[in-house]
């Protein structure tokens, strides 16, 4: 799952991918945010991939700062791996504040979020890493198929404590790949919920708006073979061999396709 996450995470970068601590946008970052992939408390928790790519989204909007640094979420990985530390280890203030000692960073961004009925709620805190004060605790609520609005509304908060300020972005001056990102995310969900019919028309919609969606050529793909729609997936298969050749997935791919001749030998 935490795979899955990443590639959520990847997708939400609505403006592109995030700066990293100690970019160079014209001025020097003088502070630095280190973001962990949020908790999901929906219930049967199949919004987990959109929760894991939360702190990426809401460090998105924060880094458009110019006062304002985000460290990697390699980097992280990195040190929690060395660290011998999970995700779900990091609940202790004092464990988040030494995570963000060895990352740099001087606040912790971290929150959990959950979907019922449609409506996405989501809660953000804010840690200071020197004193282990939480600096801010902040809720916002939104429709699940319009995070940008809770997301916008949280990152203008955080901004507000760290004392900086977010040029204004519209959704209208998002580009379509974004929102096709977004098509994409919710069709995770609705995999890893079980939900594949639904997961199938999210895909569709990205593959709508980006014909060169990768992420969702596969995913798409996966659902009809996990579902047994062999021919389908040969379709979508071939159709993502033809267009990505060079894709680190391109050699499951072909493997998936050669399984759908062999329908008995399903992974």
């Amino acid at each position: 799952m935490r795979a899955i996450g990443r590639v959520v995470a990847a997708c939400v970068w609505l403006f592109g991918a995030y700066p990293v601590q100690g970019a160079e946008k014209g001025s020097a970052p003088t502070t630095t945010v280190a973001a962990l992939p949020f908790t999901d408390s929906s219930p049967g928790g199949k919004y987990g991939p959109l929760a894991d790519g939360m702190g990426d989204l809401l460090a998105a909007f924060l880094a458009k700062s110019d006062r304002l640094a985000v460290v990697e979420r390699a980097a992280l990985d990195k040190v929690l791996k060395e660290q011998r530390l999970g995700f779900t280890g990091l609940v202790d203030p004092k464990t988040k504040a030494k995570i963000g000692r060895l990352l740099g960073a001087k606040y912790i961004l971290s929150g959990g979020m959950t979907v019922v009925g449609g409506k996405l709620h989501i809660n953000a805190h804010l840690l200071e890493v020197e004193t282990t004060r939480v600096a801010l605790s902040a809720k916002a609520e939104g429709k699940v198929d319009d995070l940008f609005v809770p997301a916008a509304k949280l990152a203008a908060e955080l901004a507000n404590v760290l004392n900086v300020k977010l040029p204004e972005v519209k959704p209208s001056d998002i580009d379509k790949a974004p929102f096709a990102n977004l098509h994409f995310m919710r069709g995770l969900g609705y995999y890893y919920g079980k939900m594949p019919d639904h997961a199938i028309a999210e895909f569709m919609k990205a593959l709508a708006l980006k014909r060169d969606h990768a992420r969702a050529r596969y995913w798409n793909a996966r659902c009809y073979f996990d579902g047994g729609e062999y021919e389908h997936a040969k379709i979508e298969l071939e159709r993502f061999l033809k267009r990505f050749p060079k894709d680190p997935r391109a050699g499951d791919v072909e493997k998936l396709l050669a399984k759908c001749k062999k329908p008995g030998s399903k992974s």
